[in-house]
């Protein structure tokens, strides 16, 4: 139970991507996990509730840290090369990977982890006074902190800063179209290329994400790249990434740079060995 959502909260705002269901829940329509809430219940983000008899989010204007990294960080490779980026999240997460190395802030259920202040336009300003190109929505996912990451877009555009989406892709289509129509690159997490690996590891589905990349490279004008951690045991096997190479390959075309980064145990995964230099 949240009763501690309350919309007199100045970071708590109305949203509108919800229905109603025939038993009394609202159901979030935000991804595909599709959560179904009771008044005073949260999704499994954490950050989307009901209250109100309506879906709220609840980190509006709230950042669990600032980062000034330079865009290859992200990893971009091709998206304003030199530049450097600001670098944001909230709490919270719509997966639930086991290896998460951010577990500390996307698994947060601490409302100190949101202690810092930062509105649209104040964070529009500081990429501009740090002299940052653009603004990266990342550490945890902006697909569940949606309407908040529209709005510093918007706030940065306003002043020609660019934004940028970290994300797993795992959102519904509606969402997915308002969340990157604001966006100006992206670099999309493909856990892994099995659907075994996204239940049993990632908690979530595959089809969704690979429903994203091709909405993302053929729908829209959004500079796209992908990022793979290679975790060895799990998604490294040379069957399972010649699969997934020739899908990006066919379905998205050669020119999509794919990253692929280096494992280390973290969270609930720490029997696991670091990735091999010689994997990558």
């Amino acid at each position: 139970m949240a009763a501690d959502i309350s919309l007199t909260d100045p970071y708590t705002i109305p949203t509108r991507w919800w229905h109603r269901l025939d038993d009394g829940r609202i159901q979030c329509d935000v991804c595909p996990r599709a959560c179904k809430l009771r008044e005073g219940q949260r999704g499994v983000c954490f950050v989307r509730g009901r209250v109100a008899d309506q879906v709220v989010l609840t980190t509006w204007g709230r950042s669990s840290g600032y980062c000034l990294d330079p865009i290859e960080k992200k990893p971009l490779n091709h998206f304003l090369p030199g530049t450097s980026v600001l670098s944001f999240g909230t709490a919270g997460c719509n997966l639930a990977c086991r290896f998460c190395q951010n577990w500390d802030i996307s698994k947060s259920k601490e409302v100190a982890r949101l202690s810092d202040r930062a509105d649209p336009e104040a964070i529009a300003q500081a990429a501009l006074e740090l002299g940052a190109r653009s603004v990266a929505f990342t550490y945890n996912d902006p697909v569940i902190f949606l309407e908040y990451a529209v709005d510093v877009a918007e706030a940065c555009h306003q002043v020609g800063v660019k934004a940028v989406a970290v994300s797993a892709g795992y959102v519904c289509d509606g969402p997915r179209r308002e969340l990157f129509g604001h966006m100006d690159a992206a670099n999309i997490d493909l856990k892994a290329f099995t659907q075994e690996f996204y239940r049993h590891v990632a908690m979530g589905d595959l089809q969704p994400v690979l429903d994203t990349l091709e909405y993302l490279h053929h729908e829209t004008d959004v500079w796209l790249e992908i990022t793979t951690l290679l975790i060895p045991g799990h998604n490294d096997s040379d069957a399972e990434l010649d699969r997934m190479t020739r899908w990006i390959a066919e379905r998205l075309g050669p020119d999509v740079p794919l990253h692929f980064s280096a494992f280390h145990p973290d969270f609930k995964m720490m029997d696991v060995p670091p990735t091999p230099p010689e994997t990558l």
